[in-house]
């Protein structure tokens, strides 16, 4: 007779031949729970060994950071490290990049003033105007300078650059251990472990006598028990396909501080059993020969903090998607080799895919909570940037290197998701203003901190720029200048103004295509033709996604200023088209802020004196007529009517653009092996877990399946004060709230209780 507890004894490891033997040993659940204690299987929750953390604590007034700045209070980095050559060359090109952008600013502003200077507008229109154009123009000519300067620089390449990080790297030692963390709050469990599992496919693959020093850590902040079943028998099934590999599961039952209380609570249990943590995101994938060069790279260098690898999006299908990686893909990729050249080792980090010096990070970059209620208080929700900083301020380099192949991540699927990111973005830059002053800052850190907030507040001065250049224009064409026979001396000053406008927006892009088409590499980009095409259709679309960027980051602003704090919620990370109700429900009311503009401005132009307006038109050689208004901020006008269908639209895939070779990325013509698995694992791990859309198929999977029951009990333990309060409640078949159910699945009598029961239901069912 074939007991009922072999497949328990089968599925806890022991030999074919030895199971009906062990089997029939086994009596009542009482034996099986008392063989399973005695067997102890492997467990993925790692045993901790507390290491005490203490938040720094920041001295971030005004008064203090002027006093070291005039030389009244001395400050040294808190590490004591011999100086580096590369500091001075970054400071030597960082005051370049600021002459050339205050050189462009004066000039650019002088020939606005000339224009202006004889139009009969308010002097308060005329100061605005001047006021919110140089800080635009200053924005727009920093980053644009910097973008030249490190493109010029970049050709040089690592050997031009006696300091990069490759001249020293060299293999870790043998006592040297890294935890590869993956974070993850609500995420598609299967994606995740897919990711998880050909990260470490390629890593013990290619470099299989280096694997050994690597601990992969699926660290989680989820607080559904459907999300918590998933992610432990995810860890389950990878620790099953790898069986050499190292696979570990915690899951925090008080989510505080997002993503930066989950890395604290790693680095406070095990930060003292490993030398590197290489922290990643939940849709991170890196082959292993670029984890290995993080690795040697940080071995080589005790003064390097944080090596940053610049992930390149990967694996979209929706159209904006396609055409945000095929951006990113293009223009990011001279963009990031422009910052590493201008930045060196006081570079930034992304918050993913990137290895970090763990002792230093401990001792100097826990953040503490800021002062003041949310959204300008509490826990930095972008801490990333703040821990660079910090890192550097400690006397740590901190490396941003693109050149470092096989780093990848999934951006947005849609422009829902896009600005949902950017709201949580902007929330977590604007706190950074709260660090500006803080003493013994590196000063690119601090311009970083300015730079962060301010790509942010331009959204509302170019809204503030576009309604008063409107007026001043309708006002001109209203009530004319002093003297129209200046109006032909206008034509140079204005021309020069485009043009440079023109040149700041897109020259960056155009070299960037330049650099691409001009050499071998068109071909990974679909050839020329589709190359180019694409470059075309992207510019085109930019130009409407921007003012709807635009007006959402207002908005944001706007709550913002209202204190309307917001958290880091769970992302849309697949590609599955937005419904007509959810881009309405998000976008409905842009269109009518379109139409009211619209007419707006048509009833304007129609005010405007039919003498007047040819007199106008032909002092200005018939260059400039009211209609020509409506023309020039068509994109604008347009994007804002047509929102709605805009987001549905670009949320949908199309597969004829793959076909066609349109938005086309290197990733797609020659897949990199890493980035080809993810899809195989992902199709394996979804055939074998649950999935979490479906909650009741996941509780019944969390307490019937005899695999999980036996992997996952292994993990519980006995806490009588748990099981007194949920047993009874267990037994008499009441419905447990999702906390108790948590606790209920950790705590081993009520998990045998629960198992037991859902086993013999299924078979008095059966």
């Amino acid at each position: 007779m074939v007991s009922r507890f072999e497949p328990y004894v089968a599925g806890a490891g022991v030999s074919q031949d030895d199971v009906p033997h062990e089997a029939a040993r086994l009596r009542s659940w009482g034996d099986l729970h008392r063989w399973l204690d005695a067997r102890r299987p492997h467990s993925v929750l790692r045993r901790m060994r507390r290491v005490p953390i203490i938040t720094a604590k920041l001295d971030m007034s005004l008064r203090r950071s002027l006093r070291e700045k005039f030389g009244l209070i001395e400050l040294v980095p808190l590490e004591a490290f011999t100086p580096r050559g590369w500091e001075a060359v970054v400071a030597h090109r960082q005051r370049l990049s600021l002459a050339l952008s205050v050189v462009s600013t004066v000039g650019l502003l002088v020939l606005t003033f000339f224009v202006l200077q004889n139009q009969q507008l308010p002097e308060m229109t005329r100061a605005l105007y001047m006021v919110v154009y140089g800080a635009m123009t200053f924005f727009l000519a920093s980053n644009f300078w910097k973008t030249m300067l490190g493109t010029l620089y970049m050709l040089r390449g690592a050997a031009g650059n006696p300091w990069h990080p490759s001249r020293t790297m060299r293999d870790p030692d043998p006592e040297t251990r890294v935890a590869v963390l993956y974070p993850v709050y609500h995420e598609r469990v299967a994606r995740v472990a897919a990711g998880i599992a050909a990260t470490w496919e390629s890593l013990a693959r290619s470099r299989p006598a280096l694997a050994h020093h690597f601990d992969n850590f699926l660290i989680s902040d989820s607080q559904l028990p459907e999300y918590a079943v998933i992610e432990e028998a995810a860890v389950h099934e990878l620790t099953r396909a790898f069986p050499d590999g190292r696979f570990y599961y915690r899951r925090r039952q008080v989510n505080v501080n997002a993503k930066l209380g989950n890395i604290e609570d790693f680095c406070r249990r095990w930060g003292d059993d490993y030398k590197y943590m290489l922290v990643m995101d939940a849709d991170s994938i890196m082959d292993g020969d670029a984890i290995i060069t993080l690795l040697r790279m940080m071995e080589g260098n005790d003064q390097m903090g944080i090596l940053q690898s610049n992930p390149k999006p990967v694996l979209r299908e929706s159209l904006f998607g396609r055409m945000q990686q095929f951006a990113g893909r293009l223009y990011g990729t001279v963009f990031s080799y422009s910052l590493q050249v201008m930045n060196m080792g006081n570079a930034t980090y992304i918050g993913h895919n990137a290895m970090i010096r763990l002792e230093p990070f401990i001792n100097h970059c826990i953040l503490p909570v800021l002062s003041g209620p949310r959204p300008w208080g509490g826990k930095p929700l972008s801490h990333d940037t703040v821990e660079s900083a910090m890192m550097a301020r400690a006397g740590y380099e901190v490396w941003f290197l693109p050149e470092i192949a096989g780093s990848f991540e999934e951006v947005p699927a849609n422009i829902l998701g896009f600005l949902a990111r950017e709201r949580r973005w902007m929330q977590g830059n604007l706190q950074h203003l709260r660090f500006v002053f803080l003493p013994g800052l590196r000063s690119i850190h601090r311009e970083t901190f300015l730079n962060g907030s301010l790509g942010y507040i331009a959204a509302p001065l170019w809204a503030f720029f576009l309604v008063l250049s409107t007026y001043g224009m309708l006002h001109f064409l209203r009530f004319g200048m002093s003297g129209f026979g200046n109006l032909s001396s206008l034509r140079m000053p204005l021309a020069y103004l485009l043009v440079s406008a023109l040149v700041f927006l897109f020259l960056p892009r155009i070299i960037a295509f330049a650099i691409h088409i001009g050499s071998d590499r068109a071909w990974q980009y679909g050839g020329k033709f589709k190359l180019t095409i694409s470059v075309l259709l992207e510019t085109v679309f930019s130009l409407v996604f921007s003012p709807i960027i635009m007006i959402f980051v207002t908005r944001f602003i706007w709550l913002w200023l209202r204190r309307k704090a917001i958290s880091w919620d769970t992302q849309q990370r697949g590609d599955e088209p937005l419904p007509w109700s959810a881009c309405l429900r998000a976008f409905g009311w842009v269109s009518p802020v379109g139409l009211v503009a619209l007419a707006s401005l048509t009833w304007s132009i129609n005010l405007i004196p039919v003498n007047l307006s040819l007199i106008v038109e032909y002092m200005s050689g018939g260059w400039l007529r009211g209609e020509y208004l409506i023309y020039w901020l068509s994109p604008i006008l347009f994007a804002f009517v047509g929102a709605a269908w805009i987001v549905r639209v670009t949320s949908l895939s199309f597969p004829a653009l793959r076909k066609a070779r349109l938005f086309c990325i290197p990733e797609e013509i020659a897949p990199p092996g890493v980035v080809a698995a993810v899809p195989v694992w992902q199709r394996q791990f979804e055939a074998l877990l649950p999935n979490a859309d479906d909650r009741e198929a996941a509780l019944k999977f969390a307490v019937s399946s005899r695999q999980f029951y036996i992997r996952h009990r292994a993990e519980t333990r006995s806490r009588p004060r748990i099981a007194g309060y949920l047993l009874p409640k267990i037994e008499n078949d009441e419905a447990l709230s999702d906390r108790e159910l948590l606790f209920g699945l950790s705590e081993r009598s009520c998990f045998d209780l629960l198992h037991r029961k859902s086993v013999e239901q299924c078979t008095v069912s059966a």
